[in-house]
């Protein structure tokens, strides 16, 4: 009879303890791998999750995964959407398409968050990493200068002491890492209650996009998944339960498009819940860091949630990682909270802002939403900004001088050939600059710098692993910029947290 394979016992001790295996966790850990950073990665689920809310994955999100090797597994088990679109009925009222956007991902990638996650812990195993399964968090509790958890294995029972310098907390709303580390997250519950669907229909409706169907009898939002699934978020009564089939087709007769003809045929999952609102009061303690719905959560609305926990993931993993090898001062891990919190915030009070528009019910608001929509929606600023900002590649952090050109410090630089391969620095040139005196600067680096020329760059930019600008010069300046990286990293702003 074959045997069961033997599970390694749980590290002792290491750099990092990374608290729950969703789509944060696993593309932490594989970040970690890339970036050669001991960590432990435990959570108390036996595998990826099942039938849970995130279903789309943006432009921002997949740069990032590029840099772990993740994004082409992800996009070819994904169906890319060319746009978010709001319907009333038949009538297009407002189109946000992603075409046009600056970026090698210009779609809204309709994904599954289960699939995320089947293909985030492949990708962790091909670099050589592992989750720890059935693993809770029990407690923390500080021991200089890091942290003691006390986890136990659910299968056994056995509880384990684990030493770590750093603990990142990826553990979703109940978060124990928060909750243990005294951290107050700070919010409400919205007055709304919503269903999640997924089944099989025939639909003669809007393909290639992400359709929000504003109706009298409520919202009703829908995306064609991988194969033949559908899924719809609709905001449903208080008291309602997990709908029935006869309900889903009442909910798409009633607020989709009549001519759509759908008809649908097998439920595959349907829960309800009530939107949250909340953030923590800080993204880092100590030697603590929330990431992801541990640190915010808001309204589903604009598929912000799971894409602006790995940024979080992306901002942190290198900074973490330059601490721990010496070539950063440890305040760099100050610019985590500075940077992160305040681009979750604005994402709470944008989606709080699309969550209204979306659930209005007055038919005097009605109008006039629909009304002003449609006119935005024929200005070319407005689509280009909507969609920038629902594909989170408008994010910048603060930094750079007032009236700076772009590429200014701070903003987000789009991917261009010959940047770092994997999770790296680069220095971007403009034409005419790549002299030998700005390889000879590059190449005595402590920290390893690609160097690349843009033909439509004004001005020299390096740029963090993260994808952002940290420093700027004028193009006969090119070669200080690796010097000042190293200043950078012992001094970076703030120096407080």
């Amino acid at each position: 009879m074959p045997t069961e394979p033997v599970r390694p016992p749980l590290p002792s001790s290491t750099d990092v303890l990374i608290v729950g295996a969703g789509p944060t966790g696993l593309a932490l850990a594989a970040a970690f791998r890339t970036l050669g950073v001991d960590h432990v990665l435990i959570d108390r689920a036996a595998g990826p999750a099942v039938h849970s809310r995130a279903a789309a994955a943006h432009a921002r999100t997949l740069e990032s995964l590029a840099t772990i090797g993740a994004a082409d597994a992800l996009v070819a088990r994904g169906r890319p959407g060319r746009a978010f679109v709001a319907r009333d009925g038949e009538r297009r009222i407002v189109s946000t398409p992603f075409d046009e956007l600056d970026t090698p991902y210009p779609f809204v990638l309709a994904v599954p968050q289960e699939t995320t996650e089947q293909v985030l812990q492949a990708r962790l195993e091909e670099l050589g990493g592992r989750v720890y399964r059935r693993h809770t968090l029990l407690d923390l509790g500080e021991l200089y200068p890091g942290m003691n958890a006390l986890v136990t294995d659910d299968e056994t029972g056995e509880v384990r002491a684990v030493r770590a310098r750093y603990v990142v907390g990826c553990d979703g709303l109940h978060s124990t890492v928060r909750q243990r580390s005294d951290i107050d997250f700070v919010g409400h519950d919205r007055p709304h209650n919503f269903a999640l669907i997924e089944f099989s229909m025939d639909w003669s409706g809007p393909e290639g996009e992400i359709t929000f169907f504003f109706s009298p009898a409520g919202l009703l939002a829908v995306s064609h998944l991988p194969g033949d699934l559908y899924r719809i978020v609709a905001l449903v009564d208080d008291d309602a339960g997990p709908p029935t089939l006869e309900e889903i087709q009442h909910l798409l007769d009633t607020r989709g498009p009549t001519a759509a003809g759908a008809r649908v045929h097998h439920l595959e999952m349907a829960s309800t819940w009530r939107v949250r609102h909340r953030l923590a009061d800080t993204f880092a303690k100590g030697p603590v860091f929330l990431v992801g719905d541990a640190a915010h959560v808001h309204s589903p609305v604009g598929a912000q949630g799971m894409n602006t926990g790995i940024q979080d993931v992306f901002n942190l993993a290198w900074k973490l990682a330059a601490v721990l090898d010496g070539t950063a001062a440890p305040e760099l891990l100050n610019t985590y909270n500075a940077e992160r919190r305040p681009v979750a915030q604005g994402v709470l009070a944008f989606t709080s802002q699309l969550h209204d528009i979306s659930t209005a019910s007055d038919p005097n608001s009605v109008f006039l939403r629909n009304e002003v929509l449609s006119a935005a929606s024929r200005i070319p600023e407005f689509q280009s900004w909507l969609a920038n900002r629902l594909a989170q590649i408008s994010a910048r952090y603060p930094g750079a001088e007032p009236g700076a050109q772009s590429p200014a410090v701070g903003e987000r630089m789009p991917p261009r050939p010959g940047m770092a391969t994997g999770i790296g620095w680069s220095l971007l040139l403009p034409p005419g600059a790549d002299s030998p005196a700005v390889k000879e600067a590059a190449a005595a680096s402590a920290t390893p710098i690609a160097v690349a020329t843009v033909t439509d760059l004004p001005h020299a930019v390096l740029v963090r692993p993260d994808g952002h600008v940290a420093l700027t010069s004028p193009a006969a300046e090119a070669a200080e910029l690796p010097g000042r990286l190293a200043a950078w990293l012992r001094h970076p702003w703030p120096v407080a947290g």
